[in-house]
């Protein structure tokens, strides 16, 4: 029987996600759960899953690498991302680095339910904003989105320091020196033309790639 790992911090959530499965995917499928990133790996390690269903906001990781680690140990499993940040500054990285589909947790239960069937599939899905977006980014060299000037490298290390990890943490979560990390907020910093990290928060909540929950 096919097994489908549900990635997800939220008890509520992790029950809904396994709802709409099963409605859409049968009751064949065997569901499993994790919380955080060590115990993905965990499962990955103790299971083959064909799919995977999750946050890109978990704890004891980051979104890119907790991809790349699935896909590395698990080159087959179709990852649906589902989560809160907005779609049109993450998509796209997420589905260049294998992801199949990319949903906000805004979006309807129809859309998510279509998603799934698609992508159990072997299929990409993406939603008509992203399909609008891309063929926008393909025929015009516009960048409306000042972080779109980061590399894959340099995004990830942004994220980390907009979480609020230090250079010393980012170079243990990443595996590369501290003069490395050093050298990527500095670019970083230089490619957003941000001075300090207030401005370099400031700039990414104004560009939706952080969510203020206060709001």
């Amino acid at each position: 029987m096919p097994n489908i790992l549900i990635a997800e911090d939220h008890t509520l959530i992790r029950m809904g996600i396994k709802m709409l499965v099963k409605e859409v995917l049968g009751l064949s499928w065997l569901v499993d759960f994790a919380a955080d990133g060590r115990e993905v790996k965990q499962k990955l390690s103790e299971k083959s899953y064909e799919m995977l269903i999750t946050e890109i906001n978990l704890p004891n990781t980051n979104g890119l690498d907790l991809i790349s680690s699935v896909l590395s140990a698990l080159p087959t499993c179709k990852i649906l991302i589902l989560s809160l940040n907005n779609e049109s500054v993450f998509a796209h990285r997420f589905l260049k680095i294998g992801a199949l589909g990319y949903i906000q947790k805004c979006n309807s239960d129809e859309e998510l339910k279509r998603a799934i069937y698609h992508i159990s599939m072997g299929k990409r899905y993406f939603t008509a904003n992203q399909a609008q977006e891309f063929s926008t980014a393909f025929l015009s060299n516009n960048i409306l989105n000042p972080f779109e000037k980061l590399s894959e490298r340099e995004f990830e290390v942004a994220l980390l320091l907009l979480n609020g990890k230090s250079v010393l943490e980012i170079s243990n979560s990443l595996s590369i020196c501290v003069s490395t990390v050093s050298t990527y907020r500095g670019r970083i910093f230089e490619k957003l033309r941000v001075n300090n990290l207030i401005d370099f928060y400031n700039l990414a909540l104004k560009n939706q790639v952080i969510v203020n929950h206060y709001n």
